[in-house]
């Protein structure tokens, strides 16, 4: 699934994927405004080789199997914020996260004021619509300042997700990049499989493109 998914979004127009990356606000300082936390996914054709390759280089940090279900609220054009509501295979421990990375934080204000429990019965309210669910195992690591997610996702595919902090420095951030380039180097991945966008919202195209019957 997740390489038909690659193939079909490879052929995708120049910069198409440019319309995922978060829209800064136009700095007049580089101390006044955080350049914002990007995203890289690549593809993996399993997950043992590079998880034991990353146990060499960077730090786990946890991990599991768990079961999403993924409430989407679309806050612009292709700006996406993600409720998960996650349980727990093992333990069955049902909790909420949030991923709003591509958001202005005015856009994060009063999402977060409840408690997560209370946050559960009312997403609905707050505009967040379940698209999809799905059944993974998950993968933490740290690395020089980059987050590392590897996920096994059943039906869709494995797939490594690299974050890149947010910062106000201009230098701070392209050492992040460089840093995130000489890790696919060293699991022997082409920084050109790199798209510039969440595990998330790859899913949610896929998923939306399935239900218009496109290929």
């Amino acid at each position: 699934m997740i390489e038909m998914v690659y193939d079909v979004l490879k052929g995708r127009p120049p910069g198409f994927w440019d319309i995922f990356k978060p829209k800064p606000r136009k700095p007049l300082h580089e101390l006044k405004w955080k350049i914002p936390e990007a995203r890289l996914t690549v593809p993996l054709e399993e997950a043992t080789p590079v998880i034991a390759v990353l146990k060499k280089h960077a730090k786990f940090t946890g991990g599991g199997e768990f079961v999403d279900s993924v409430h989407v609220k679309e806050f612009g054009e292709n700006v996406f914020g993600y409720f998960f509501v996650r349980t727990d295979k093992k333990t069955e421990e049902e909790t909420l996260l949030f991923d709003g990375y591509m958001l202005q934080e005015d856009e994060r204000l009063g999402m977060e004021v409840s408690s997560g429990y209370e946050m559960i019965h009312d997403l609905d309210k707050l505009g967040y619509k379940e698209e999809f669910s799905r059944e993974f195992t998950l993968w933490r690591f740290s690395y020089l300042g980059l987050q590392i997610k590897v996920l096994d996702i059943s039906g869709f595919g494995t797939i490594m997700e690299i974050a890149l902090p947010a910062t106000k420095f201009v230098k701070t951030h392209e050492l992040a990049e460089k840093n995130a380039f000489k890790l696919l180097e060293k699991l022997g991945v082409d920084k050109e499989q790199a798209i510039p966008v969440d595990v998330a919202t790859l899913e949610l195209v896929s998923v939306r493109e399935q239900k218009q019957g496109k290929p």
